[in-house]
């Protein structure tokens, strides 16, 4: 039933669907998320933004342990199958990374804003990202069912395991935190895993630095908060482009840049806003 499916989306392609597709299927893909994050972090709500890279990360690692677990061959290794956009097929096949990451990252926010709108909207991405995925044939039907079933139990396990140490101590949760990244480390056996968890834990190092000693306030004019934007922007892209050039490439040094990157995103950049008048602390 599976390879029907993908046969039949085979032989609808075109290089017009094929464009819309890949268009698509990159709304789940990282590089959309780390950009759609630090937005809400730096313009929006940067304890909600924080949560939300939380959960993501999480699912992200989660996924590609999965993937190793159960050790899935993608459709285009068969021979009747074809994809216009490999690129996005990197490592095993079950569960969907792009789907599991749609379903988490808007599934939460869904849950958060509780929005007609908003539900709208993250239900109609989840599905088409999904739908992106069997058109350009790189998951099977059941990928994509079980990263959209993975992604929604993470979101409800984060939030139930949240509320249970906020009703004991909310102290619990920063401790619960360290324990998580604890057991992630040792749990890292992919390099993605690592190159995700280190921006994950500089990230956190970041965010906790940047509430104890700068406390910037998210909110300005609509002018100043789209300058904000696009110089937090183009300052993490450089600052990765540099870590990159001058940094060795070896598996230290992977897990170094990315955590140094986190530490960028989350207090680097949000110094920068204060340095060039674009925001100003809070109290």
């Amino acid at each position: 039933m599976g390879i029907k499916i993908l046969l039949f989306f085979q032989e609808i392609s075109s290089p017009i669907l094929d464009k819309i597709f890949i268009f698509i299927t990159n709304l789940g893909s990282e590089i959309f998320y780390l950009m759609f994050i630090a937005y809400i972090y730096w313009c929006v709500n940067k304890r909600f933004g924080i949560k939300l890279f939380s959960i993501l990360a999480l699912s992200i690692y989660s996924n590609n342990l999965l993937k190793v677990v159960f050790h899935t061959s993608r459709p285009f290794l068969y021979s009747e199958i074809q994809t216009p956009y490999i690129q996005s097929a990197i490592g095993y096949s079950f569960p969907s990374g792009h789907t599991q990451g749609a379903a988490t990252f808007w599934y939460y926010i869904m849950k958060k804003a509780r929005k007609k709108s908003v539900y709208i909207i993250g239900w109609t991405i989840i599905i088409l990202v999904g739908i992106s995925r069997l058109y350009l044939r790189v998951h099977w039907p059941i990928d994509v069912i079980g990263g959209l079933v993975f992604g929604i139990l993470i979101v409800w396990l984060f939030q139930s395991i949240l509320d249970y140490l906020r009703k004991c101590d909310s102290r619990l949760i920063n401790i619960g935190l360290i324990i998580m990244l604890v057991l992630m480390h040792f749990l890292a056996v992919t390099e993605s895993n690592i190159k995700i968890l280190s921006l994950f834990s500089g990230s956190l190092l970041g965010s906790f630095l940047e509430f104890k000693y700068i406390n910037f306030n998210e909110y300005n004019s609509f002018l100043k908060q789209i300058a904000k934007y696009l110089i937090g922007l183009l300052s993490i892209f450089l600052i990765r482009s540099l870590l990159f050039l001058i940094l060795p490439v070896n598996i230290y040094f992977v897990y170094l840049k990315h955590f140094i990157f986190g530490i960028c995103l989350t207090l680097i950049v949000p110094l920068l806003f204060i340095i060039l008048g674009l925001t100003k602390r809070k109290g």
